[in-house]
């Protein structure tokens, strides 16, 4: 597993105008708790959350948290990102323990290029992550998938995928990702159009007689 870790505060103030006050001074509000934990209100700065989130593989990924010298196991539960800044506003940790299951979804990475896309096939990939149940020491933060060896009409099921220890909620038989064939639609013109545009050529051709012989 690999080793992540944040220093984080704990909040001594609460409140709207306390946590606005925190995000003028590139501090970042939030929370950790986890079960038979007592919930901590905690504070972070962006540029170091930043830094870790542009780190970890996926949200998943077990994190050291420091907080104020204590050291304690946890995994980001959920993160609020301003709408148009694109920045945190919120961040809150879930504590694990050793030797407890936890439930958590993992992102499925595609690696390597499928011989099917030499063939002309197009691959399509159907499901994009997946919830395991599994031990903080054994949590992947991703899984990676190699689909250099697939060809036109080859599939990969969630079965096929490499968890390790894990428990997967989900169905096996579900396809996450395939080679296939693209297939050009070509719209056909219907038959009473294909008519109507062969009379109205001799149409337009005996109106321009009339008017010469009219002359």
């Amino acid at each position: 597993m690999n080793e992540f870790g944040i220093k984080v505060n704990i909040r001594k103030r609460m409140g709207k105008e306390e946590a606005k006050k925190l995000r003028r001074e590139g501090i970042i509000p939030g929370i950790i708790y986890g079960s038979g934990e007592e919930t901590i209100p905690i504070k972070v700065d962006n540029k170091t959350l930043l830094d870790l989130l542009r780190k970890i593989p996926s949200e998943s990924t077990v994190i050291n948290l420091d907080v104020e010298g204590k050291s304690k196991m946890g995994i980001i539960q959920d993160i609020q990102i301003h709408p148009l800044h694109g920045v945190p506003t919120h961040i809150d940790f879930r504590i694990v323990h050793k030797g407890e299951t936890v439930k958590v979804t993992v992102p499925i990475v595609l690696e390597g290029t499928a011989v099917g896309i030499k063939e002309g096939g197009l691959l399509g990939q159907i499901i994009y992550d997946i919830d395991i149940e599994t031990t903080p020491m054994n949590m992947p933060g991703k899984i990676v998938c190699d689909i250099t060896d697939m060809k036109v009409g080859d599939k990969i099921y969630v079965k096929d995928l490499e968890v390790g220890d894990a428990k997967v909620l989900h169905n096996l038989d579900n396809v996450v990702a395939e080679v296939v064939i693209p297939h050009v639609q070509v719209e056909e013109v219907p038959e009473e159009e294909v008519e109507e545009g062969e009379v109205q050529e001799p149409e337009v051709i005996n109106e321009k007689k009339e008017e010469e012989k009219s002359e």
